[in-house]
């Protein structure tokens, strides 16, 4: 019985040590290139879009470009007219590297400074063909956002 039970911890330490080499961790600057809002920031209505593309650059050497990114959010709930900071967004992002690309999404409020926004990674392209896991970005500043995808 020893052996067996002995036997069961080495496989389940085994198998999370597998597990935990699996995971990954990638941390990036994103660093706005291009944003429009469709209608009027000031007044947002269900349905206005707020769309940006982005580069992406490596966090600890900043002018190393790892990728490019995109994303497009649609106004989906308005509470509190004019407090434009209830206001919600429905986001689908991608983030497109030489190997694939990692796609994104969830509900999130209008991006200001110090905002933190949590995403379901919902897969990926090559490389990234079975990507799950969470990404958190964080808004440092109107053009830059930190971005952290931990992928299972």
């Amino acid at each position: 019985m020893t052996r067996l039970l002995t036997f069961v911890a080495l496989a389940l330490a085994l198998a999370s040590a597998q597990v935990e080499a699996r995971s990954k961790r990638i941390h990036i600057t994103a660093k706005i290139v291009q944003t429009t809002f469709t209608g009027d920031i000031a007044d947002p209505q269900l349905g206005d879009q707020l769309i940006s593309s982005v580069k992406l650059f490596d966090k600890h050497d900043e002018t190393e470009q790892v990728g490019t990114g995109t994303g497009v959010c649609t106004v989906a709930s308005v509470k509190n007219l004019p407090d434009v900071k209830d206001t919600l967004f429905q986001c689908l992002l991608t983030a497109t590297f030489d190997k694939g690309q990692i796609i994104f999404a969830g509900a999130a409020p209008l991006p200001v400074v110090g905002l933190v926004a949590e995403f379901g990674i919902v897969g990926g392209t090559d490389r990234f063909q079975k990507a799950r896991g969470e990404a958190t970005l964080t808004v440092l500043s109107p053009d830059t956002q930190d971005a952290v995808f931990e992928l299972e």
